[in-house]
């Protein structure tokens, strides 16, 4: 699905990672924009000012499943989204927000913060935030974070440390992060680079694929 051709010169041509473009925080920064990870009911409700509602239920499909890379792209322009922005996700689940916030980051977002603890009250706020469209109001341009993915085959080639989602803290620098579905791997996957600052990968497939293709 991802793009996996000339891995090993896109680790060596990718940019450093800065920790700010990826991190948590705890305030809502003037000019951010945000992107409500809650159900799309709660977030036309009500959300913060200029929210964008995007669930992390639309980049699913069966078992979890994500879609191509064109759809994922597709669907982020339908939300508006071109990636040049300063991304904050917020949400009350904090799996469903850590799994938007790690997949905009993936998908090339320049700048992704995440909103820790419980968002703002939204008490008394008539406005709702805004629902995608059925078509694109943006292009996304910005470069997916290839060498971030990790397909089987890179698996079977590299024979990277797998980090288990919900497991404990990786001791490997560069490991990568496996779970039952894409839903639990990218959410760890944001956890640990986002929050605790470890340069790890992501396998978007399902934990067993990934251990028996790694056998």
């Amino acid at each position: 699905m991802m793009r996996g051709a000339l891995f090993a010169l896109a680790l060596i041509a990718a940019p450093a990672w800065a920790a700010g473009d990826f991190a948590y925080t705890s305030r809502v920064a003037a000019g951010a924009t945000v992107i409500d990870s809650r159900p799309l009911v709660d977030c036309r409700r009500a959300s913060l000012p200029g929210a964008r509602c995007l669930p992390a239920e639309e980049f699913l499909g069966p078992q979890r499943r994500l879609p191509s890379e064109r759809d994922i792209l597709w669907l982020l322009g339908t939300a508006g989204l071109a990636g040049s922005e300063t991304a904050l996700v917020v949400g009350q689940d904090a799996t469903a927000r850590d799994f938007v916030a790690g997949l905009l980051y993936l998908a090339g977002q320049k700048s992704v913060h995440i909103l820790s603890g419980t968002m703002p009250s939204l008490d008394g706020r008539a406005e709702g935030g805004q629902q995608r469209g059925m078509v694109r109001s943006a292009v996304w341009t910005a470069p997916m974070r290839d060498s971030l993915w990790v397909l089987g085959v890179d698996i079977v080639r590299d024979k990277p440390t797998l980090v288990a989602a919900g497991g404990p803290r990786p001791t490997a620098a560069n490991g990568v992060v496996v779970a039952d579905d894409a839903y639990q791997a990218i959410a760890r996957f944001t956890q640990l680079r986002a929050g605790q600052g470890i340069a790890v990968r992501v396998h978007p497939g399902s934990l067993a694929l990934a251990a028996g293709r790694a056998r």
